[in-house]
């Protein structure tokens, strides 16, 4: 079972979040300070928390609005938290092996909660006189007592109906009868539940993701009891000695294994311990990669009040090595942002050994962690802890914002008193602050790829880089030509500013230009080539592909299939018939509908990658051609 979408309405700052689509594996959460992000992740957290979490009327609701709702007696009709979950194959599995199939008439369900409430709400799409089909079926009983039961529209009705049928003194055939009555009552002794919905509810309730919250993470401390190690198990990353349990299952190893009187022994374990850890560490901190992890162990009299006996502690002591400054010290006294590093891997490294349903919600992870620390955090979180579980994460960091999974990314906007906060994936709708760290973080991509990237590849504007990833993509999925994953592609904003992004860059770098053919800007780039500031060969224009003079990256589609995503971007009709002639559809559509914003139609590609499996052979075959001459161009 997988979250897909939840809502978030009069909670805290919120009044209504409005709908907030999940994604499969990781969904950043991005906003001001205060802007409702917080508030967002500990509704959700309360649908199915991992612990003790309700909704709590006096501290929760909206204050503006609490003494008018008290008054009007509101409250109690608000639906603070509610969520749609789609069903997996092993879920519809469960569900079929009690009801029997097509019980089940949709993928989703949905599920609530109020305030004041313990119980949660389940809306679940069924056929409750189909499970009653079934059930009559599993019990093998005549077409004359069939249709006895043929106005039964719930399995809550069928008792009723038996009764009937065991006191009925004129059925001539009453022993088969009770035969069959006793099937039937077998068969609903066996369903946990009194109608089909409830018996979905409890079939489903154990199957229901877990929501774990985290907003302050328990630290490993550098020096820890043995004792305390050696207690039952807690709630993943609710202490510091629930966070070491975790890190020596990480390693492979026990306490008791680690306090092993035999010194050898328990060297070599100690050894092999601190091996396994810097190893699994270091492979995600790159922030100085000269550091090794050490264990050893400290056992220390003390005298116990009020007699004074003597016992012996053991403490486990976490030191490191810096190779580099050949010293060691204890972990508590290595920078903050490091041991942080340090005890979210250990704890959440739990998730992946783990069975059950899970959901890990990061309230501003990271916050201590370096820029490129914070990749590195990233990086765990998509190899490592999105392998197991979904993530949810809320962060003001452009540098947790993945600029190449925009898809990923809503954002967090608190419009005062008369709308709450609300979240949404249209950038477009957003104050400038709030869009901040997206765009800081676009500006540091767009960054990399101008100073860092050697293989470079600049088309006109982010439709065109929407295009060819997309398209890209999915040849390379098809095992056919694509374009090299070493180019770094760079929208420069337009024809025009291509020949100073090309002097910007210089001749120290790896250029080639993609641009519209018959445009002023392939002109200009004409006299770069006279300043030898790039090479002839390194300009490829789309009429090459086409074989018309004037051609746009759009003209490599075939025309039905543009006008495909240009109706569903502007929600028109027009068809290959409204159009006039000519060689570039993107006149011919203006020409008609008027001056649009090209980047639209890509959007829709991009948000919607159904539309990829409409593309047909000649545009996927014109692609490949211009994937290939791309790729040429730096061999």
């Amino acid at each position: 079972m997988q979250l897909t979408s939840f809502r978030v309405r009069k909670f805290r700052n919120i009044i209504d979040s409005g709908e907030i689509k999940v994604d499969g594996s990781v969904t950043c959460l991005v906003g001001m300070n205060e802007s409702g992000k917080t508030a967002v992740l500990s509704a959700l957290h309360r649908l199915n928390p991992v612990g003790d979490a309700s909704f709590d009327e006096q501290r929760d609701y909206p204050r503006w609005l609490l003494s008018r709702d008290r008054r009007e007696g509101t409250i109690g009709d608000v639906v603070p938290i509610e969520a749609s979950f789609a069903l997996d194959a092993a879920d519809v599995a469960v569900l079929e092996d009690a009801l029997g199939p097509d019980v089940m008439t949709g993928s989703d369900i949905t599920i609530s909660r109020r305030y004041n409430a313990d119980n949660r709400q389940w809306s679940v799409p069924r056929d409750s006189r189909r499970a009653v089909e079934n059930l009559l079926d599993r019990a093998d009983i005549r077409k004359k007592t069939l249709e006895r039961f043929k106005d039964v529209k719930d399995i809550s009705e069928l008792e009723a109906t038996c009764a009937k049928l065991a006191g009925d003194d004129t059925d001539a055939q009453s022993e088969k009868t009770a035969e069959e009555v006793a099937s039937i009552r077998a068969e609903l002794d066996e369903l946990d539940g009194d109608t089909a919905l409830r018996a979905m509810i409890n079939l489903l309730r154990p199957r229901l993701p877990k929501l774990f919250y985290f907003s302050d993470y328990s630290r490993l401390e550098g020096r820890i009891d043995v004792a305390a190690l050696a207690a039952a198990d807690g709630q993943i990353g609710s202490s510091a000695d629930q966070t070491a349990r975790a890190l020596l299952r990480l390693a492979s190893t026990t306490p008791q294994t680690l306090s092993e009187d035999d010194y050898e022994d328990r060297k070599a374990e100690l050894e092999a311990v601190g091996h396994e850890l810097t190893s699994q560490v270091f492979e995600y901190w790159k922030q100085n990669t000269n550091l090794r992890v050490q264990f050893d162990i400290d056992r220390k009299i003390e005298r116990v009040a009020p007699n004074r006996d003597q016992i012996t502690k053991t403490y486990l002591d976490i030191r490191v090595e810096d190779t580099r400054h050949a010293f060691t010290n204890n972990f508590g006294q290595r920078s903050s942002g490091f041991r942080w590093f340090f005890s979210f891997l250990a704890a959440f490294t739990e998730f992946e050994g783990r069975s059950e349903p899970v959901v890990v919600l990061l309230d501003e992870p990271g916050l201590t962690l370096h820029a490129r620390a914070q990749g590195d955090l990233l990086r765990f979180i998509n190899e490592r802890l999105a392998a197991a579980v979904q993530v949810l994460y809320t962060t003001h960091s452009p540098f947790l914002v993945e600029t190449d999974k925009i898809d990923r990314v809503r954002i967090v906007e608190d419009g005062g008193p008369q709308t709450g906060a609300t979240v949404t994936q249209e950038a477009l709708t957003v104050g400038d602050s709030s869009i901040f760290p997206l765009q800081a973080a676009l500006g540091y991509d767009i960054a990399q790829h101008l100073f860092i990237g050697q293989t470079n590849l600049l088309v006109e504007g982010p439709s065109d880089f929407v295009f060819l990833d997309a398209v890209s993509r999915l040849l390379r999925d098809s095992r056919r030509t694509a374009l090299d994953e070493r180019w770094r592609v760079l929208p420069t904003g337009g024809a025009a500013n291509i020949p100073a992004f090309v002097a910007l860059m210089g001749q120290s770098l790896d250029v080639t230009v993609l641009i519209d053919s018959g445009t002023e800007g392939a002109e200009r780039l004409g006299r770069a080539v006279e300043a030898a500031r790039l090479q002839r060969d390194r300009i490829v224009q789309i009429s090459e592909i086409t074989g018309r003079k004037h051609s746009d990256i759009e003209d490599l589609f075939e025309v039905d299939e543009y006008l495909a995503l240009f109706n569903k971007a502007y929600g028109t009709s027009i068809s290959a018939g409204d159009l006039g002639h000519g060689d570039r559809v993107v006149k011919r559509l203006a020409d008609v509908h008027g001056a649009y914003d090209h980047y639209k139609p890509a959007d829709v590609l991009l948000r919607n990658p159904d539309h990829l499996d409409g593309l047909g052979e000649e545009t996927l075959a014109r692609f490949e051609k211009l994937f290939e001459r791309i790729n040429g161009t730096d061999s």
